[in-house]
């Protein structure tokens, strides 16, 4: 019987509560927001799958077949604009529902938190499109991906790291049909402070639409974009409360900071990822419109990367200089030195105050905003 006694040890991937003949196993929101399994003894039948099959106590071995890196983004100007970098998971996706597969990603549900879901016709495609900053819950996705494959469909899963480890936990062999694609986290995000975020700052409106990275001030210099009955949200990220949380460790769940997933070989096919470094890696590709990176783990995820070349401008790439410009690959972000103080006075205070208080931007950073806006201008004029 699985029993969570710390909560380092635990990513909320779901893969017991899927995996449980006698649906004994319920997820649980703590006092943050996270999901964590609990057991109803009077359902439980010992038969210990839930500790099998997950990635903590079961590490999952990788034997990947291949490293190759590529610098690209997708020719379709729409695709890409409507991407968070350069639009790659669209076109992985759309070779896959092209040879009658189904895509599983995440998803925001009605009231703006975010589920995983999947797409078995273009049509269903856009909502999994584009980064969704929080953790999103598995449910039975888990359940629907194994139907799937054993009715010999191709899958495509794409989520967090913890996510694939927890899929191919409760899957518990190799699939031909399977591709992985993971993508390079700082963290989750607790889904309890992002709709409390939502309820403080848009109280009494509808919301219709969010985009967490938005591009209008340029790939560059993300927005979050938040569309309601009654104004039109879009600020760069680092200019707002949630961001500016997020990016400080205060809500991040704890599992995140010590995350085994970026140890040793990714479990993935595929992981994609914004391109940082890009003006040491590929300057020639960098337009400000969004540029990713590809690192292809398996002969499954190059054979259809490859299948998705001719829809790409690429260049190949190498996985040192991704580690480089981006150390989130294999290197965990620790908890915020704010992070205990701010969940002492999450009920305490007012939630505009508490994000004010520990949320706001440095006045530094605002001074090298406009600095850099300045020098951008600068530049402008003398072209």
């Amino acid at each position: 019987m699985i029993s969570i006694n710390d909560n380092m040890s635990c990513s909320g991937c779901s893969a017991c509560k899927n995996a449980c003949p006698a649906n004994a196993i319920v997820m649980k929101e703590d006092k943050e927001g996270f999901l964590y399994p609990f057991v109803d003894e009077n359902k439980c039948i010992d038969c210990s799958l839930c500790d099998r099959v997950c990635p903590y106590h079961n590490k999952i071995e990788t034997s990947p077949d291949l490293d190759m890196c590529f610098a690209c983004y997708n020719n379709n100007e729409n695709e890409r604009s409507i991407s968070s970098s350069g639009g790659i998971f669209v076109l992985l996706a759309k070779k896959v529902l092209s040879e009658n597969g189904v895509v599983f990603g995440a998803v925001f549900d009605e009231q703006f938190t975010v589920i995983h879901s999947y797409a078995e016709k273009y049509d269903e495609l856009l909502p999994l499109i584009g980064s969704k900053y929080m953790q999103s819950r598995i449910g039975d996705s888990f359940k629907m991906v194994k139907s799937f494959l054993d009715d010999k469909r191709q899958v495509l899963f794409a989520g967090t790291a913890c996510q694939i480890a927890g899929l191919k936990g409760y899957l518990r062999k190799e699939y031909s049909n399977l591709i992985c694609v993971d993508f390079i986290c700082l963290g989750v995000p607790s889904p309890k402070v992002w709709k409390d975020y939502l309820n403080t700052f848009f109280e009494g409106e509808k919301i219709k639409t969010i985009n967490f990275k938005n591009k209008n001030l340029g790939w560059h210099t993300f927005s979050l974009e938040i569309k309601t009955d009654k104004q039109h949200f879009c600020k760069n990220g680092r200019e707002t409360y949630f961001f500016n949380g997020y990016f400080r460790q205060l809500y991040s769940r704890p599992s995140c900071s010590k995350c085994i997933f970026k140890e040793g070989d990714r479990v993935s096919d595929i992981t994609i990822s914004d391109c940082w470094g890009y003006s040491h890696i590929a300057p020639e590709l960098d337009d400000n419109k969004g540029l990713s990176s590809v690192e292809c783990h398996s002969q499954k995820g190059l054979a259809i990367f490859n299948n998705i070349k001719d829809s790409l401008v690429w260049k190949e790439a190498r996985l040192d200089d991704v580690k480089k410009y981006n150390s989130n690959y294999c290197v965990s972000a620790p908890l915020g030195s704010r992070r205990a103080p701010f969940w002492k006075d999450y009920d305490i205070i007012s939630k505009e105050k508490l994000f004010k208080k520990y949320c706001s931007p440095k006045k530094e950073s605002r001074i090298k905003k406009f600095f850099v806006i300045g020098q951008k201008r600068l530049r402008k004029l003398r072209e």
